[in-house]
């Protein structure tokens, strides 16, 4: 029986080895694309609205009992639990998230079933609003005094 030679053993190591490579290359890639570009020169846009806080799976489920003052300690349980969250204003709805890949939860959770003033920057992509939480106050009334 002959002894393989030192190339024909190292064949199967330089292939790994290439293999390997090329994953951590694309793996690379794939970081450096993830930092967020504004793209085709569109600029971020700061509103504020005002509206309401909303867990969305209760508001997606049963909108007429999903809002508003009688569901705000089930909202803030939801919201606790890490579902959803939206921004009712002027009957639009909007995904809320919070800044530089942060939960927004803790932000908001006790402004649920409230009127309140939302400050962003406003997110448009394929069809989905989102609102990039910058601050929320509580709005108040007059029945509030």
């Amino acid at each position: 029986m002959r002894n393989p030679s030192n190339i024909t053993r190292s064949i199967p190591i330089l292939g790994l080895s290439v293999f390997l490579g090329f994953g951590a290359l694309n793996a690379f890639a794939d970081q450096k694309e993830h930092k967020h570009h504004k793209m085709h020169g569109e600029a971020d846009q700061e509103v504020v609205l005002m509206g309401e806080v909303l867990d969305l799976y209760c508001y997606m489920k049963h909108p007429a009992n999903g809002q508003g003052p009688d569901h705000a300690k089930c909202a803030k349980t939801c919201i606790r639990k890490g579902l959803p969250i939206g921004f009712l204003a002027d009957g639009e709805v909007h995904l809320i998230i919070g800044k530089e890949h942060e939960s927004a939860k803790d932000l908001v959770m006790d402004f649920a079933g409230t009127q309140s003033r939302l400050t962003g920057t406003l997110i448009e992509h394929d069809g989905v609003k989102a609102i990039e939480i910058v601050k929320i106050e509580k709005v108040v009334t007059t029945s509030d005094k």
